[in-house]
């Protein structure tokens, strides 16, 4: 596969299989192992093979039973923009965030999005890094300018390999590195919006 395909190849809904494909396989499988304290590694040479190297840590204890993380309640009805360009992913961000009692607001690109945020229709920006036209970063960078006092969440399949430098100047509040898990995103977002004044007072 080429080096962008390995890059992405553990990010949900990727896959070069079209319609027949998920994208959902080796996200899965990287929770998985993720949640067992593994690593992927993952080496390919384009049309001559790829080969996936799963480590798990080895444990001479009987874990106990793992207790489901029960994320906490919003803490006031907040409304969460969420861009992205992939609708698939938008959706499962949407299904996250509503079920837990948030209110959320789509866009399918950085332009629609601040459109949004003019109308005053945000209270938190949740934004994928790569999309067509204008990236995520374009948006955390419009977002300081026009709203600073707007926080902004980053979604991204590099997750490990963003730039601090970068993060702290476009004066983001959180990354979320893709696969992620549905507490992921309550967590972060509820540490967010708990240090914010609710805009309903």
């Amino acid at each position: 596969m080429s080096d962008e395909t390995r890059r992405r190849v553990f990010e949900p809904f990727f896959t070069t299989k079209g319609p027949k494909g998920t994208g959902l396989g080796l996200a899965v499988t990287w929770g998985i192992v993720a949640r067992h304290g593994g690593t992927i590694d993952v080496e390919s040479k384009l049309g001559a093979g790829t080969t996936f190297t799963v480590r798990l840590p080895v444990s001479r204890d009987v874990p106990a039973a793992e207790q489901p993380v029960v994320a906490s309640p919003p803490p006031w009805a907040a409304r969460i923009l969420v861009i992205d360009d992939e609708p698939a992913v938008r959706t499962v961000l949407a299904d996250i965030l509503s079920e837990h009692g948030y209110t959320v607001v789509q866009a399918g690109n950085g332009p629609e999005g601040l459109a949004e945020c003019e109308a005053g229709r945000a209270d938190l920006v949740l934004t994928d890094i790569s999309m067509p036209g204008m990236s995520g970063w374009d948006v955390a960078a419009a977002c300081r300018t026009r709203f600073p006092t707007l926080p902004v969440g980053i979604i991204t399949g590099w997750g490990d390999q963003l730039d601090p430098a970068l993060v702290e100047r476009h004066r983001v509040q959180f990354v979320l590195a893709k696969p992620f898990m549905p507490n992921d995103v309550l967590r972060e977002v509820g540490k967010v919006l708990t240090a914010m004044p609710s805009s309903e007072g």
